[in-house]
């Protein structure tokens, strides 16, 4: 579907017509490479690009205004197995993932990841089997491209940056000579390098990444994640940093850049193992970065003391509105120096052990859920109304999880700085009220079933893949007038299908009995809400609305969970497993 164009003059009408070009004026273009008929010229969903080189297809034929909607799949740079192929952004051209087909915007597609399209380096397809050495060096190359060059909705996956110059640099996206496109709710997983940024490299560019994950990237020297070196006002926003890697920086290096802003970020279980490395993030060389309400939680740097974030001496860095909390030094060893390291100036910020300064505090941050993955505020928390207001950057108006940025806890005395509603120290601000809460996570005796690690940490017992079994979490709010719930998988069968269900009491109260090779928790009248089939990581998310489907109500409390196939068959022989519980109260 075209958009209308702009009236034209006569004569340029005219000249178009003769030219026969309908493609020059700006409108959609589809991609589904797994359409088997059809025209293959991008005007719709049934004429949509089609084959290997679909994506590359589209791009070449979009103009200044396009749209490129991409139907779920694998798409690679080529068909070939020329390393140096890369999708290449364009200003002014959007690039939109994860739709089913048939949808007329990005507004219809279904919740972030739940219609994966993948943009792959595995050339070969041989990643499995740990070759990647013929992998493409960057799956995307922003280089030139402004910020209305638009990437959203994509997996990206599979760079390999090992080559000499630039092609060592960023497996991911590469935005060098000037490059700032806009990036959003999109996941990098699995992608290295070896220099620097496993994602991503920055250098001269000021590109923004907004509701991003960046998973278990390989920086080689320098940022698991991203390395990103004499930039301009490079933006995080309410993104997510997880087992990432490199010598210097675990996840996120910033050096001699001016501008950069890290803004209600969580970066947890990231690893540096170089001598000067920062576990979380590796601060450098002049400039003037912000980490402003990020959770920087459960970071490692083998080598060098600091496990949370490391600022060199001659670095300029900001630090206001931060939890750094459990990161790590050699040893083992939690102390403040093992938090947050050099000559930073953080305020208001919550440190495990205290260190001076304005604001800050030593107490306890009491998240919800940690095992679990859940670092939101539980009740009580010395984070909430606890942060500077002046020091939000204009514009931010949603934490983390999309919920409000400013909410008044009436029970919480407020001790920050400015006019209530006061913020909230860390990524997420508390609502008052506890709505999602995770449970039901074994008892780690070994008498559950007979699995080798007995069921601890819960879980469930082994499934056969990963000795944990599937953890069950949720984003957004679970609300009946503006229902944002989205429950999340991660860690279950990769390629095979499940089912989300909601029961209305806990099990066993909350201890769950054996079912299968794991645990069931959730219990009593039972709504079926959706089958949906992990992707290849074992990851999945819900797509429908949680309180429509159930017809719940304001005050309602129901217990979620996942069940899942394991055709496999773990140690305890059943060929299915669960997650763990959510207990979800649903506000007005």
């Amino acid at each position: 579907m075209f958009r209308v164009p702009p009236l034209a003059s006569p004569g340029a009408l005219a000249c178009a017509l003769l030219a026969l070009a309908p493609a020059s004026f700006a409108g959609t273009l589809f991609v589904d490479s797994s359409l088997a008929s059809g025209l293959s010229d991008g005007t719709t969903w049934a004429n949509a690009f089609r084959g290997a080189d679909a994506l590359q297809d589209a791009l070449a034929a979009a103009v200044a205004g396009d749209d490129i909607f991409v139907k779920q799949g694998t798409y690679k740079p080529t068909s070939g197995a020329v390393r140096s192929v890369s999708f290449q952004l364009k200003s002014q051209v959007s690039l939109y993932g994860g739709f089913l087909g048939g949808e007329a915007s990005p507004a219809e597609r279904p919740p972030a990841g739940s219609a994966p399209s993948m943009l792959s380096g595995d050339l070969a397809g041989d990643d499995a089997s740990g070759l990647v050495n013929d992998n493409s060096y960057h799956v995307i190359n922003a280089s030139g491209s402004g910020a209305t060059a638009v990437l959203d909705g994509f997996v990206v996956s599979g760079g390999n940056a090992n080559g000499s110059g630039n092609n060592n640099k960023g497996g991911g996206i590469l935005c060098i000579s000037g490059s700032s496109p806009t990036v959003r709710q999109c996941l990098f997983a699995g992608n290295r390098c070896t220099f620097g940024g496993g994602a991503g490299y920055i250098n001269n560019s000021a590109p923004s990444f907004t509701d991003c994950s960046f998973e278990s990237n390989s920086g080689g020297s320098f940022g698991g994640a991203f390395d990103i070196a004499t930039a301009g006002a490079v933006r995080f926003d309410r993104c997510f940093f997880s087992g990432n890697s490199a010598a210097r920086a675990g996840a996120l290096e910033i050096f001699s850049s001016n501008g950069p802003q890290v803004v209600n970020c969580v970066f947890v279980d990231n690893l540096a193992t170089g001598g000067s490395g920062g576990g979380g993030l590796w601060i450098g060389s002049g400039g003037n970065t912000k980490v402003l309400n990020c959770t920087i939680v459960g970071n490692r740097s083998t080598s060098q003391t600091v496990g949370g974030l490391r600022v060199q001496s001659a670095a300029a860095v900001t630090v206001v509105n931060c939890i750094l909390w459990d990161n790590e030094g050699p040893g083992g060893a939690q102390n403040p120096n093992n938090q947050i390291g050099g000559t930073s100036q953080a305020t208001y910020c919550v440190v495990e052990g205290g260190i001076s300064g304005t604001g800050n505090s030593a107490a306890d941050p009491q998240f919800t859920s940690p095992l679990a993955g859940d670092f939101s505020l539980a009740s009580g928390s010395a984070a909430i109304d606890a942060g500077q207001n002046s020091a939000v950057p204009a514009g931010i108006t949603l934490d983390y999880s999309g919920a409000p940025r400013f909410v008044d806890d009436g029970s919480t005395v407020d001790t920050g700085s400015g006019s209530a509603p006061l913020v909230d120290i860390g990524a997420f601000e508390a609502t008052g009220l506890q709505t999602i809460l995770a449970y039901c996570f074994g008892d780690g005796s070994g008498t559950l079933c007979p699995c080798s690690n007995g069921g601890a940490p819960g879980r469930g017992c082994a499934n056969g893949t990963y000795a944990g079994g599937a953890l069950l979490t949720a984003s957004g709010v679970p609300s009946i007038s503006g229902d944002s719930l989205v429950l999340q998988v991660t860690a279950s069968i990769p390629n095979q299908p499940g089912v989300f269900f909601l029961g209305n009491n806990a099990v066993a109260g909350g201890a769950g009995a054996l079912f299968g090779d794991g645990l069931r928790c959730a219990g009593g009248a039972v709504c079926r809400l959706q089958v949906v089939q992990g992707d290849f990581f074992g990851d999945l998310v819900s797509s429908v609305s949680v309180a429509a489907t159930c017809a719940l109500s304001a005050g309602d409390v129901r217990r979620a969970q996942w069940w899942y196939r394991d055709p496999a068959g773990s140690l305890c022989g059943n060929g299915f497993n669960l997650s763990n519980g959510l207990e979800l109260l649903w506000l007005p």
